[in-house]
């Protein structure tokens, strides 16, 4: 039996998700690195079956967490606060990581203290296939277009001082605010694995796939205000923002 905090905790936010979530946490449960927590947030589901399939998991030793629904942002903050673990892996309810994911990431965590975030390529699943490969990190690019996927490992502290998940980005792109304010707050450093261990579904009705232009608009208009600093200091990065064909969107086809 583990002795003490565990080193990595998984924050699963949860919104009528019953029909995946057990794939998630079973992604979790294979992993080759077996110190870690499983935190599921039950983002005020109104679904039997969600409610049903976590009274389950519950059972099996997941923490799962019920709150009144207030959307991702807020649900992984709270998953956060409760966590234990000093790296943090969020995963969507829907979404799968390879069982040699958090084993890896805790090895450079581990032996780089200046990296803050370990990310890798995504593995397409569902209704398309294939490896979805990240470009170099650089910050001016990650202004200019979201080039990191949210289920990262990143260190609590540093959710810490990014001010966690803005709960302002209410239709999505929560995870492209994030990394800018955690990258460029703190200066920390983000280290890629040429892998790809996250198992990303794409499916039809998902929330970022479904959003409006308008939304996607309204989303980049408060990623500009909440890092105007960042963009006035990189004005290419906002000219490519709002020219690139792919500008609303970004490379998770969101």
């Amino acid at each position: 039996m583990r002795q003490g905090d565990p080193t990595v905790s998984v924050v699963i936010p949860c919104y009528n998700m019953g029909e995946f979530v057990d794939e998630a946490v079973a992604s979790i449960w294979t992993q080759t690195f077996d110190d870690y927590e499983v935190i599921i947030v039950d983002d005020g589901s109104d679904d039997s079956g969600t409610s049903l399939k976590l009274d389950c998991l519950e059972q099996r030793g997941v923490k799962v967490i019920r709150v009144t629904n207030q959307g991702v942002s807020a649900a992984r903050n709270r998953g956060i606060t409760t966590a234990k673990g000093k790296y943090i892996l969020t995963l969507d309810a829907d979404d799968l990581i390879a069982p040699n994911y958090l084993e890896k990431a805790v090895g450079v965590l581990d032996s780089c203290p200046d990296v803050g975030v370990v990310s890798c390529d995504a593995e397409l699943f569902g209704n398309l296939s294939g490896v979805l490969k990240l470009p170099e990190f650089s910050v001016d690019t990650l202004l200019a277009r979201n080039i990191m996927h949210a289920s990262a490992v990143f260190r609590k502290e540093c959710w810490r001082n990014a001010g966690g998940y803005g709960k302002v980005m209410k239709y999505g792109w929560e995870d492209w605010d994030f990394w800018i304010a955690m990258t460029t707050r703190n200066g920390i450093r983000v280290e890629h694995l040429s892998e790809p261990l996250f198992k990303y579904r794409i499916r039809q009705g998902s929330r970022d796939r479904s959003m409006s232009t308008f939304q996607k608009f309204l989303m980049m208009s408060l990623i500009v205000v909440r890092h105007f600093r960042c963009y006035v200091q990189s004005p290419m990065s906002l000219l490519r923002m709002v020219t690139n064909s792919d500008a609303i969107g970004n490379i998770w086809g969101r």
